[in-house]
């Protein structure tokens, strides 16, 4: 499968200009209407939703959205929030609209869970952020992946990414996970691509999978393969990439962004092959001293932050890149607002069922197989992100 082939494809479509003006016309007369019904004070919920739109631009950068993905009738302006109109797109919202109106602490409210479902990898990536967790066999057993299911539920989950290790070496278990969570919040796959055959898509797909995030830290092949450590890396990107799209998969390509590779050229060939791949998103993490990494000097500098920031604002503002995929950058909101993870907003449960701030944060506070989640998540929210304060937003 060669470039072309990809470049071909018709998958997800991006909505810019007027269009995109009058979805976001139609979704805030939605959110408003919504509001409403539990309020019944119009001047009130105006004013709710101006705070709730400045806490949104602070957290993003833009005050304007200016582009959606739109997805089997659905419009997404970002990975982790569901696609308007949707019923879990209404729950997000909710949520959002809670805290709000203050006291959040009454009620746990979350956004996205990040959950490693297997310890085990064909791989051996030269940043893996599980490294210490890979072997050969599983630490939790599939009744135990779904005892945590169960306890999720007292979450208020919209978004869960199932992660590892490679997620689809454990195929089956997966499609039992997603075909359990579909009904009540968005699934997406973190994944190497490895192996993600057109078949494999289809069945994610009809088990109710909304989206994959691929890793890709290079647009350069043989530099990806480098530092995936495999020479059919990139290759087994592109095919996924391709299957995801002919399967109705929404693709995010997520970027591992280390000193070697922040380069403004190389960022723009990076977006210009995401763009030639018709991808919907492409989210940019920094490289972080966690895993492989540990005690390695790999914090990008002060100049490489600032680039990456002004690339990232410069793709909602430039029209050029009017047609591109949207982009992400956690970083950009972790310096505006602080930590939105940490139990805020999301978590991370590795392979032993152990809870974290965030995949890049790591600390258990304890296993979630053996304490109540609620006293898991209080714990997480005491200890925060080691990095940045957790947000009060």
């Amino acid at each position: 499968m060669d470039r072309k082939t990809l470049k071909n494809l018709e998958p997800s479509r991006i909505i810019n200009g007027s269009r995109a003006g009058i979805i976001s016309t139609k979704l805030f007369l939605n959110v408003f209407l919504h509001a409403l019904r539990s309020s019944r004070n119009p001047f009130k919920v105006i004013s709710e939703l101006n705070t709730f739109s400045k806490k949104r631009t602070k957290i993003q950068g833009y005050s304007k959205i200016n582009r959606y993905l739109k997805h089997e009738g659905k419009y997404h302006f970002a990975d982790q929030i569901p696609g308007f109109p949707s019923g879990t797109f209404r729950r997000f919202f909710e949520a959002e609209l809670t805290r709000v109106r203050g006291n959040p602490e009454q009620r746990i409210l979350m956004n996205t869970l990040i959950f490693s479902i297997t310890s085990r990898c064909p791989l051996n990536c030269t940043h893996c952020f599980e490294s210490e967790n890979i072997a050969s066999k599983e630490h939790l057993q599939l009744d135990d992946l779904l005892v945590i299911m169960e306890k999720l539920k007292v979450l208020n989950l919209t978004h869960i990414q199932f992660g590892g290790g490679e997620p689809l070496s454990r195929f089956d278990d997966l499609l039992r996970l997603i075909s359990n969570a579909k009904s009540d919040m968005d699934c997406w796959l973190l994944t190497s691509g490895y192996g993600l055959t057109l078949e494999k898509a289809r069945k994610l797909k009809k088990a109710g999978l909304t989206g994959a995030s691929i890793s890709l830290d290079h647009w350069d092949e043989n530099k990806h393969n480098l530092f995936r450590n495999n020479t059919k890396s990139f290759q087994w990107v592109q095919e996924a990439v391709k299957n995801c799209h002919q399967a109705g998969i929404i693709v995010n390509l997520a970027l591992c962004a280390t000193k070697e590779f922040t380069t403004a050229d190389n960022i723009l060939k990076y977006y210009e092959l995401a763009k030639e791949w018709k991808v919907g998103f492409i989210k940019i993490l920094e490289a972080r001293k966690v895993g492989r990494f540990k005690g390695k000097d790999v914090t990008i500098s002060q100049g490489q932050i600032e680039m990456l920031r002004n690339f990232y604002l410069e793709t909602y503002t430039d029209k050029k890149f009017s047609t591109y995929p949207i982009v992400m950058f956690p970083g950009f909101d972790q310096r505006q607002v602080g930590c939105l993870g940490a139990g805020n907003r999301y978590m991370y449960i590795d392979s032993k069922g152990e809870l974290h701030a965030c995949p890049f944060c790591q600390g258990s506070v304890g296993n979630v197989l053996k304490i109540p989640l609620t006293t898991a998540v209080e714990r997480l929210r005491s200890n925060a992100c080691q990095v940045f304060p957790v947000s009060t937003f």
